[in-house]
């Protein structure tokens, strides 16, 4: 039995881009005038299929083409050349104010939409009460969508959209607009969606959501299709080439670039440390200082890559400065799904002004020393050193080490760990009366 729920085949789009408005009217009426234009591919022959029951994330920067491909799949935008064929109901949740009257009420609008998807008024009203316990806007449903908040009107559409029954849900990045409390409680339902064999496909930037939800990519660049694969694998690869992209327009912002390359050549890096030839391949930065070492030590300070459940270890890491400079730095630990669960930096811990200030040849031993109550398994540590841009908004990263450190967790033998991560709770109990 053919299990594609959407089959995308070789789909481009073109749009003409004119140098003049008076062109672009002339154009539309006079096509035979061929009128000079440019062609921009927003796509350019892209084919993927999405099985039943899968949840595909599509991934890339602003202006790669994720939100064309979804508008072609749901038949809002037709494509210049390719083919979609869908097998199934589609429910989407696109740009804010797609399939939404802004003139009608909440309630209006949820019967416009169950007719554009072929379900009756009278069954659309049998759903009402569960769509309005899901949005949770009160009595603005009886008021015009126009006077919504953009939260308000993610709330409404997306309980509309759960609510119809769906074979397939399409989602864009509208559910970024919602708070975290509804968020969490959208990425619930799309995995209950999930196990009764709804299919799903959503655009997103947030890559813990596809490392969550998502067993499969689709990463678009520049409207092409530049990788299909594992969700997490895609993930880091998304925020690998997202760091160094804002990596260079940091430097060209700060005029550096032709500087910190020529000093970089000049740089004598002992590649015959054993730390440096394994991690070169999974680091990244301006290199200005470097991570030489990373290590894990138990309570008892003997080196040690086996864990014991909530066992007190420390990280240590030594860096190494090739140039006179401060910077602030810290690591993260990350599950088999390079998800980060604990961290800490100089700053957050409040050692000095969260910054090491260090001279071209000195060298630096940093300890960490932290508890490790997570769920038995195999984790990796990231480092990450880097020197502020904005304030607590963006920095430039001077070596950031993927896979520093490698090390396992035992499991609690004392009672089953059921999340990743648990914290000592204040527990009282009281009878009642």
């Amino acid at each position: 039995m053919n299990d594609i729920m959407i089959d995308v085949k070789e789909v481009t789009k073109i749009y003409k881009i004119y140098n003049r408005t008076r062109d672009r009217i002339l154009d539309a009426a006079f096509p035979f005038l061929h009128i000079k234009h440019t062609d921009f591919y927003a796509l350019s022959h892209v084919s993927f299929q999405v099985h039943k029951g899968e949840i595909v994330g599509i991934i890339g920067k602003n202006g790669s083409g994720k939100s064309t491909i979804l508008k072609i799949i749901t038949g809002v935008l037709i494509p210049s050349g390719g083919s979609v064929i869908v097998n199934g109901r589609i429910s989407s949740i696109l740009e804010l104010g797609t399939g939404f009257n802004m003139d009608y009420t909440g309630i209006e609008n949820i019967y416009l939409n169950g007719i554009i998807l072929g379900i009756s008024r009278e069954e659309m009203k049998k759903r009402i009460p569960q769509i309005l316990e899901f949005a949770d806007i009160g009595d603005f449903v009886y008021q015009p969508v126009k006077n919504y908040s953009s939260g308000m009107f993610v709330r409404l559409a997306f309980a509309v959209a759960i609510n119809v029954d769906p074979d397939i849900l399409i989602v864009d990045e509208a559910l970024a607009v919602g708070d975290t409390a509804f968020q969490a409680k959208c990425m619930a339902k799309m995995e209950q969606l999930m196990k009764s064999g709804t299919t799903i496909l959503f655009v997103t930037h947030d890559m813990n959501t596809v490392r969550t939800l998502c067993k499969r990519c689709v990463y678009l660049e520049n409207g092409r299709i530049l990788s299909e694969g594992p969700a997490a694998e895609l993930a880091d690869l998304y925020l690998h080439k997202t760091r160094v992209s804002m990596n260079q327009e940091h430097l060209e912002i700060m005029e550096r670039q032709k500087e910190i390359q020529k000093e970089r050549k000049g740089k004598n890096i002992d590649y015959n440390n054993e730390f440096a030839r394994k991690v070169d391949i999974f680091r990244e930065g301006t290199g200005e200082v470097r991570f030489i070492a990373c290590k894990v030590f138990n309570e008892n300070g003997k080196e040690e890559y086996y864990i014991k459940y909530n066992e007190k270890v420390t990280i240590e890491m030594q860096i190494e400065f090739f140039e006179d400079i401060e910077v602030g730095l810290g690591y993260h630990i990350r599950d088999n799904k390079n998800m980060e669960l604990l961290g800490s930096t100089l700053a957050l811990e409040k050692i000095g002004k969260g910054v090491i200030k260090g001279k071209r040849g000195e060298r630096f031993r940093i300890k960490f020393r932290t508890l490790l109550p997570i769920l038995e398994g195999v984790y990796n540590i990231m480092l990450v050193m880097s020197v502020p841009v904005i304030a607590n908004k963006t920095v430039l990263f001077v070596d950031l080490v993927n896979n520093a450190a490698i090390f396992e967790v035992g499991e609690n033998i004392e009672t089953k760990l059921w999340n990743k991560v648990h914290l000592d709770n204040e527990v009282t109990v009281e009878r009642i009366n």
